[in-house]
C-alpha cells in the first residue's frame, strides 16, 4: 500500500499485459431486486474492471442473468394470483420482489401452491403463451430496476447472456448425456 500511494497513477505503469480478460458480474436473476451480495459483485467487477484497463489489459464484461426456472415462477404466480394486474408503483424491480415476499408467505400457508407452481414452469417450459407473455412483462420490470441500480454503481455491461436463451440448447445437451 506504500508503494501504490506514494506512486499514485504511476503505480503499475510499467506491468502492461495487453491482455483481454473477460469479467463476469453482478449476475443476478429476475424474481426480486439486487440484494447486498450482487451490489458486493458490482464493486468486486468495477474494481477488476479498472486494475485491469490499469495494467493495459482491455476488459469485457459479461452479466449472465437467471431469468428463468422455478424460482421465477414464485414471483409470477403470486402476481397472477394476488397482483390483480397491478402495474409498478415504486422501483420496478423492488415491485417484483414483493410478489417473491407474498409467493413465500403464501406457500406456507396453502402448501397446494407449489403444484400450480411446477404446472407454471411446466406452462413456460411449453411456450404457453399467457405465461411467457406474463414471464416477458415481469422481467422487463426487474431488468428495468436493474439497469436503475447499475447506472446507480457506475456498472457497465458490455454483454448481457440470459439463461432463457441457453435453456433448450442446454436442456438438449443434458438429455445427450443423460442417454
Amino acid at each position: 500500500l506504500d508503494k501504490i500511494i506514494k506512486e499514485k497513477n504511476e503505480y503499475a505503469q510499467e506491468k502492461k499485459k495487453n491482455y483481454t480478460v473477460l469479467i463476469e458480474s453482478p449476475g443476478p436473476n429476475t424474481n426480486k431486486p439486487l440484494h447486498l451480495g450482487h451490489i458486493r459483485n458490482m464493486f468486486l467487477g468495477n474494481t477488476l474492471v479498472n486494475l485491469n484497463k490499469k495494467i493495459g489489459n482491455k476488459t469485457i464484461r459479461v452479466d449472465i442473468i437467471n431469468d428463468r426456472g422455478i424460482h421465477i415462477c414464485k414471483s409470477m404466480l403470486a402476481y397472477k394470483k394476488f397482483g390483480k394486474n397491478k402495474i409498478p408503483n415504486k422501483k420496478s424491480d423492488h415491485f417484483v420482489g414483493d410478489f417473491y415476499v407474498i409467493y413465500d408467505k403464501e406457500s406456507k400457508k396453502n402448501p397446494k401452491l407449489e403444484e400450480e407452481l411446477n404446472e407454471m414452469l411446466l406452462k413456460w417450459e411449453s411456450k404457453d403463451k399467457q405465461t411467457i407473455d406474463l414471464w416477458k412483462k415481469m422481467n422487463k420490470w426487474v431488468l428495468d430496476g436493474f439497469k436503475e441500480s447499475y447506472k446507480r454503481f457506475g456498472t457497465k455491461i458490455d454483454k448481457t447472456y440470459y439463461e432463457s436463451q441457453y435453456y433448450d440448447q442446454g436442456k438438449e445437451i443434458i438429455q445427450k448425456g443423460l442417454k
